[in-house]
């Protein structure tokens, strides 16, 4: 559990260390985000710091340090692609004056994801490129390897991690025999496809994956869209990205949003075009039909599990606007579930 900050002495003791050793002149900073991972300020009006101030993500064993090194390796194996930020600096050792590690990078000027048609066509583009690298001089994936988790079998590993983050809510007092049933029963559907991992096995695709498509994690401008927010991010399938994207738990972080299906299939069309490789379209599309309804499986259970463990971390840091209004949301969540789980079970048993 991360400890409780005071916002405003962060920016003020981070606003003495720039000055003191980046020569940032008179730095200016403002909070844009406060996050469970990171607080994220804006500098000067042309640059973004974002401090690592927590590491929920377990691949980090609690240490801010990795945390940041993960992101600058990733911002690194994207430069030159527009796809995220560009990285300016890096603190990767908490010093005396600011015992936080952080990234300097450019400011991206755009909003977030919306789920307009404009947006929904920007955003399959960015991800058919992102997909595309490994086939690209420069961007092998061999240069990941090592650093990041490689997903060889997603379909297992994302039932497993469904049932891990389910757990806590399983096992609290709380719980509500409705919920326990339908997750039962969510979980018990999903155990029922795993055996199409053969298809993916028998066309095997990696790339770097972004794996966490919220609408915050999204920049938008009249140009391109941008992805931000990799503390997620692995080599695995590209049908991971898909899903995640297209889950309802995710659309629907955004105000309660509900993508009609005629926009979903706009999407993937988008996406597909974008790709321009008959071979790579047919082996995604085989991906998408066999893996792409994991995510959504275990987004819903994380969800769950987070009614119980998120509480106290939202509570300790509603100073910050941003993560007053995910506790906010965290909560309108319970009575969003129902409706859900229907969505979620309906493209389990209707596939693709």
């Amino acid at each position: 559990m991360a400890r409780s900050l005071d916002l405003q002495n962060l920016q003020q003791t981070l606003q003495m260390h720039l000055q003191t050793h980046n020569c940032c002149g008179t730095c200016e900073l403002n909070l844009l985000a406060h996050g469970e991972a990171n607080v994220i300020f804006q500098l000067n009006q042309t640059a973004l710091v974002r401090v690592a101030v927590n590491t929920p993500n377990q691949r980090f064993a609690g240490d801010l340090r990795r945390l940041t090194q993960f992101e600058q390796l990733i911002l690194q194996y994207l430069e030159g692609t527009e796809i995220g930020h560009v990285l300016q600096s890096t603190q990767l050792q908490p010093t005396d004056d600011f015992p936080y590690t952080y990234l300097i990078t450019n400011y991206l000027p755009g909003e977030s994801l919306d789920y307009s048609r404009s947006d929904l066509q920007k955003c399959a583009k960015t991800l058919a490129q992102l997909h595309r690298l490994p086939q690209q001089r420069g961007y092998a994936i061999d240069s990941l390897m090592g650093y990041l988790p490689v997903v060889r079998q997603p379909l297992k590993l994302f039932f497993q991690e469904s049932q891990t983050y389910v757990q806590p809510y399983l096992e609290s007092p709380d719980a509500e025999p409705e919920i326990v049933e339908m997750l039962h029963h969510l979980l018990k559907a999903a155990a029922a496809k795993l055996s199409a991992q053969r298809s993916l096995e028998e066309q095997p695709y990696l790339c770097l994956v972004h794996s966490d498509h919220t609408y915050e994690n999204w920049v938008i401008n009249d140009r391109q869209a941008h992805l931000i927010d990799w503390e997620w991010a692995e080599i695995g399938s590209p049908a991971g990205d898909l899903g995640h994207f297209l889950s309802p738990v995710t659309i629907h972080r955004r105000q309660g949003y509900r993508l009609p299906s005629s926009d979903r299939t706009f999407f993937l069309n988008c996406y597909y075009e974008a790709l321009a490789d008959e071979r790579l379209i047919t082996t995604i599309q085989t991906h998408f039909a066999a893996f792409g309804v994991y995510p959504a499986v275990r987004s819903l259970c994380w969800t769950a599990g987070y009614w119980v463990t998120a509480n106290l971390w939202y509570e300790d840091a509603q100073s910050s606007p941003s993560a007053a209004e995910r506790l906010s949301r965290f909560r309108q969540s319970r009575e969003q579930f129902p409706a859900l789980w229907r969505e979620v079970m309906a493209w389990l048993e209707g596939g693709a």
